[in-house]
C-alpha cells in the first residue's frame, strides 16, 4: 500500500559485512544466512563512512531485486561485540 507522500514502507535488516566488492559494493549476509550484494547510502559516502568485514549494518533491500540492497547505517562497534580501539 503506498504511503500519502507516494512511498512505500521499506523496512531495514541486520547484516554482516563479508567481502568488499569494487565500485564501493559489498556483500552482505542477513540474519536468515542469505547474500546480498548492497552499496551504501549518500548519507553513508558523504560521512566517509570505511566499511570493513565483519562490520554490522542495518540495510534496506531492494523492492524489485531482493538479492541487492543499500546500507543505510553501520551499527556501534561496541554494541556489534567489536573494539576498533577508537578512542573517544
Amino acid at each position: 500500500m503506498p504511503e500519502e507522500d507516494g512511498l512505500e514502507k521499506t523496512a531495514e535488516v541486520l547484516g554482516t559485512v563479508v567481502e568488499l566488492l569494487p565500485s564501493l559494493q559489498c556483500r552482505i549476509e542477513l540474519e536468515d544466512r542469505r547474500r546480498v550484494t548492497a552499496h551504501p547510502a549518500a548519507a553513508v559516502k558523504r560521512n566517509f563512512v570505511r566499511l570493513r568485514p565483519g562490520d554490522q549494518v542495518a540495510l534496506v533491500l531492494a523492492q524489485r531485486d531482493p538479492t541487492r540492497g543499500r546500507i543505510v547505517r553501520l551499527l556501534d562497534p561496541q554494541v556489534a561485540g567489536r573494539d576498533r580501539g577508537v578512542l573517544r
